[in-house]
């Protein structure tokens, strides 16, 4: 029992020494800058982006992190995604100076977590 408090210290520094603090590139564009580009512009964007989250676990991300994007995208059209990104950023003018990147997980995850009707 003496040398409890010395395992529960060592448990501890090497869950905390384990914990990695994730950081988010600011990405290339901004919400202000996605609604200057054409619709077709839109469009490719928002796929894209989708395209990059869903190849997150070749950098590490666990696959089963994305489960809830493959289900609720997997069948929206490139229109639907852009729709969703317009709609979210001209409903919270804060978005338009937000890194873009962030801006589309944001609202596609808000989007998929309302109940469809």
């Amino acid at each position: 029992m003496r040398y409890l408090p010395f395992i529960v210290l060592v448990a501890f520094v090497t869950v905390y020494a384990n914990q990695q603090t994730v950081k988010i590139s600011p990405g290339f564009f901004t919400g202000k800058d996605y609604l200057e580009m054409s619709d077709t512009e839109q469009r490719a964007y928002a796929t894209g982006e989708i395209n990059g989250m869903l190849v997150a676990p070749f950098f590490g991300a666990p696959e089963e992190n994305l489960n809830w994007l493959k289900t609720c995208t997997g069948k929206m059209s490139d229109e639907e995604l852009a729709g969703i990104l317009n709609r979210y950023i001209r409903e919270q003018p804060k978005q338009m100076d937000t890194n873009l990147n962030i801006v589309v997980f944001n609202a596609i995850r808000e989007a998929c977590r309302k109940p469809t009707n």
